[in-house]
């Protein structure tokens, strides 16, 4: 293993960052190569499978004020990853156990047994494939189930619509609303991508990329929305706004339509008011307490098969560039990963 070159995506300085805000530009992926790093007392190496691209990746080179300090130019690149510890010298973990966790971007990261974000490397438990890790029990599935069981907990009968439904957390959200007894209506781009979360459990599709959004979104909720699952911002939270129903509840998971040089504006927060709203976000890392109940219970939904993963999975080392940059532009069709090994 030691003779084996380790290979790694380092953080560039582009010479033309003319993205701006919080999304990466192709010059800040720079291919590295270092030595197997050695294990020290108390330490694992894990080998890398799977690498998920998302927004943390970009929070780390961007930096998000309050959050995360960019990292330097020459560091290498943090993510998600899904791999095995090949080699252990902590008593609390084995060899040969899958792990889950915020890691370097390199065939072989250290740990002392937590990830980047001080948060213990998360077991991934038999009869789950390596790559579920990622999705159904990482960030995607976790957000999706915290979202609707312990932020919004939607009623019997609620039409509950979730932007980015053919995302990763929004395919699953679209597949766990059901189980609240509630009616999941999703919003996509493009009839390919409407047609295929249709297929994996929402009940009527909205594409943003026609006309009229709010009355596209009229007509397949025409009750009005009890609960607004928002992975994008933008347009489509001023679209849902107006089409809340009142005392409806809004639920901030993410905001890709933010993350560019020119963030898009609300204008309909009036609405707000005038429907007596309640609109509330979370951050992921601050409910680890309530990881390992989230994944319990994902975990045995997935292997009865009511949970389906929706998978969009890039082959080869070389592809995390264009990977980690298609999903904010439109280019991905479920949940990103990137196999490297």
């Amino acid at each position: 293993m030691r003779n084996v070159p380790n290979r790694l995506w380092q953080v560039g300085k582009p010479n033309d960052d003319t993205a701006g805000g919080m999304a990466l530009v192709r010059g800040h992926f720079e291919r590295g190569e270092g030595p197997v790093p050695e294990v020290g007392e108390g330490q694992v190496l894990v080998r890398a499978e799977y690498f998920s691209p998302d927004a943390m990746n970009h929070a780390w080179v961007r930096g998000m004020p309050g959050k995360f300090d960019p990292l330097a130019p020459g560091a290498t690149m943090r993510g998600g990853i899904a791999g095995t510890i090949v080699e252990s010298r902590n008593a609390d973990w084995t060899e040969g156990t899958r792990v889950t966790g915020f890691l370097d971007w390199a065939d072989y990261s250290l740990s002392d047994g937590t990830d980047h974000m001080g948060v213990p490397l998360q077991r991934i438990p038999e009869g789950v494939a390596t790559a579920s890790g990622l999705v159904t029990l990482g960030m995607s599935g976790v957000c999706a189930w915290l979202g609707l069981a312990h932020f919004t907990r939607p009623r019997p009968g609620d039409t509950v619509l979730v932007s980015g439904a053919s995302g990763g957390i929004g395919s699953i959200a679209g597949q766990l609303v059901p189980l609240f007894g509630a009616r999941p209506v999703g919003i996509a781009g493009g009839p390919e991508k409407c047609a295929a979360a249709l297929e994996s459990g929402f009940d009527a599709m909205v594409d943003y990329k026609a006309d009229d959004l709010p009355g596209q979104i009229a007509r397949a909720c025409p009750g009005g929305v009890d609960l607004f699952f928002d992975n994008v911002g933008g347009p489509l939270l001023d679209a849902a706004l107006v089409n809340m129903r009142h005392y409806g509840q809004v639920l901030i998971c993410g905001g890709t339509a933010h993350y560019g040089a020119k963030p898009e504006p609300i204008y309909n927060h009036i609405y707000m008011a005038m429907s007596s709203l309640t609109m509330r976000g979370f951050f992921y890392f601050d409910h680890v307490d309530l990881w390992e109940e989230g994944r319990q219970r994902l975990a045995r939904w997935l292997v009865e098969g009511r949970i389906h993963e929706w998978l969009d999975i890039s082959e080869g080392f070389e592809t995390v560039p264009d990977a980690a940059l298609a999903g904010f532009h439109g280019g991905v069709k479920g949940r990103k990963l990137v196999k490297i090994a």
